[in-house]
């Protein structure tokens, strides 16, 4: 099984931007995901199309299990 942690962000101009995170530690409280995408936006690490990360939208944890074949 497959964990991804997918933090979702409002840019400046109103577009939504997601940042996924493989494999997030397991103990990850609320505050501490709110405290590191405070962060990222504090940064000014990422933009899209010119327009700087402003608001956070969400964030979830999604499970998913990959079977391979070949």
């Amino acid at each position: 099984m497959t964990k991804i942690l997918q933090l979702q962000f409002e840019t400046a101009q109103g577009k939504n931007v997601t940042i996924s995170v493989d494999e997030p530690k397991s103990n990850l409280t609320e505050t501490d995901i709110q405290n590191g995408m405070l962060a990222i936006i504090g940064s000014n690490a990422f933009q899209s199309d010119g327009s700087p990360l402003a608001a956070i939208k969400s964030a979830k944890v999604v499970d998913r299990t990959v079977t391979e074949i070949i």
